[in-house]
């Protein structure tokens, strides 16, 4: 089937996702089109989640401006379409007295990029804010304005709001091809054998997006993708430490932290290992080992027995260091977010405001009145207190069934994501949405239980249900017949 819209974004990501958001501000026929299952399945999910203030980027850059510009919006934009978020602050800590002069720089810089509530504290200090430090820790920069985020929530907020606000999603659709023909229009020619015609196209494709620039611009960019592994440990070590705990960085990035998540896990890594196929999110003890290795120069006490799970993430780092933002010289109404690696969680509102401005410049679009930016965040059982619980039984007893006994997931929940604007339609989509399955058994209970509600809802076979993607079905999982972590 070919169609012919507006505007075609190209990465149901973070960035396209926000930008679809605010595409659909303006009177305008858009389509996100992306490869995978569904949303964030890239570097937008396999990220620390965690809100940068602002301090590291250097001056004039665009990550410097998008950074502090995006972490600005994020509280509002967490009140305004519904996902969790938290003002813990962070501290970039010195080990030594040779690295003070370091972090003594990311103050200025901080400064200098405009990022307020930033200061140099001492040792005594330190130790009082954080007592499971290590004792050798000298100083530390603290970031009052830093902040947690749960990013997959993040990316679905802004893109079931622009779903809601007439935004059309296409998924395991894969762009084969692009060309700009005489008419103006972007044909883009997609994996499963259709075409869509655009009058603009928003470049959101992750780990892909410098290619797809490439093969529209003479100007060619180079990538250099760096792979990430993380652990995750229990809620019973999200207390550990108050603030994001970051290492004084070095040439391959702001090291390894140690952070609280938004959910109350705590999470530790990354590390950065150049690859050659950006899709490579495989885990590997020899990492993981040397993850924890660094971790504990921050944490001597680490506690390798309260992992729940590990995963990787791949970033689509540019080989300048900088975002490549804006509408491509020789190719008009092309749109890059490209080379969107960290902070690129925290830059995602102000970058999809910029972009979506310039292609409603770019088309003369009219505003649409019609535009509700409102979505609500969805209730967690675990959340509630017992009167909350009470009522939310009475309203609807599905409440009162516990799917997940670790996270206590209730069946309303898991309805509520497979129902819900963009629905999940998976196993893991489920558990993304509704944390049925991210507790310490890591699903071992529940997930035959989603599997059920999932044919059940769908009106399929159980045969059909996917753990995740396309030759992920569930059934062989469920038999014990495959090994498979999933995050």
């Amino acid at each position: 089937m070919d169609r012919v819209v507006d505007v075609c974004v190209i990465g149901a990501g973070v960035s396209g996702s926000a930008t679809a958001r605010e595409l659909s501000r303006w009177k305008l026929d858009i389509e996100v089109v992306e490869a995978g299952y569904d949303l964030a399945c890239g570097a937008s999910r396999t990220n620390s989640g965690i809100v940068h203030g602002g301090y590291d980027p250097i001056p004039g850059t665009n990550k410097a401006k998008y950074n502090v510009l995006g972490a600005h919006m994020i509280p509002e934009l967490a009140k305004e379409i519904g996902f969790r978020y938290k003002n813990n602050g962070s501290l970039v800590v010195a080990f030594s007295e040779e690295e003070v002069p370091h972090v003594k720089e990311l103050v200025e810089r901080g400064a200098e990029n405009g990022v307020p509530g930033v200061s140099l504290i001492g040792a005594e200090e330190l130790h009082a804010l954080e007592p499971n430090l290590n004792p050798c820790a000298v100083a530390a920069l603290k970031c009052d304005t830093s902040g947690v985020v749960d990013p997959f929530g993040m990316t679905v907020a802004f893109a079931e709001n622009a779903a809601t606000n007439g935004v059309r999603f296409t998924f395991k659709t894969r762009v084969e091809s692009l060309e700009r023909g005489e008419d103006g229009l972007w044909r883009l020619t997609l994996s499963d054998g259709s075409h869509v015609s655009a009058k603009a196209v928003v470049n959101a494709a992750g780990v892909h997006a410098i290619e797809l620039h490439n093969s529209v611009s003479a100007d060619k960019l180079v990538a250099h993708p760096r792979k990430g592994e993380y652990e995750l440990l229990s809620r019973d070590m999200g207390p550990t430490f108050a603030h994001t705990m970051f290492q004084t960085p070095n040439a391959l990035g702001k090291g390894i932290l140690v952070s609280p998540t938004v959910e109350g896990n705590l999470i530790v890594g990354p590390d950065a290992l150049d690859v050659d196929d950006p899709d490579d999110t495989a885990t590997f003890p020899a990492g993981l080992a040397k993850v924890v290795e660094q971790a504990k120069k921050t944490w001597p006490d680490y506690n390798g027995r309260e992992v729940i799970v590990n995963f990787a993430g791949v970033r689509p780092t540019g080989a300048d260091g900088d975002f490549v933002i804006g509408e491509v010289a020789d190719a008009p109404g092309f749109f890059d977010i490209a080379a969107f690696d960290s902070p690129g969680l925290s830059s995602a509102p102000a970058v999809a405001q910029d972009v979506a401005a310039m292609v409603a410049e770019r088309l003369g679009a009219e505003p649409n009145p019609a535009f509700d930016g409102h979505r609500d965040l969805p209730p967690r059982f675990l959340e509630m207190t017992e009167e909350e619980q009470a009522a939310a039984i009475a309203a609807d007893p599905r409440f009162g069934h516990i799917i997940c006994r670790c996270e206590h997931v209730s069946e309303a929940e898991v309805l509520a994501a497979i129902h819900a604007p963009i629905p999940a339609t998976t196993v893991i989509g489920v558990k993304r949405r509704c944390r049925a399955g991210m507790g310490r058994c890591q699903g071992g209970f529940c997930e035959p239980l989603v599997a059920e509600i999932l044919c059940r809802e769908l009106g399929c076979q159980i045969n059909e249900v996917m753990l995740q993607g396309p030759g992920s079905e569930v059934a062989p999982y469920l038999r014990g017949e495959v090994r498979h972590g999933r995050a």
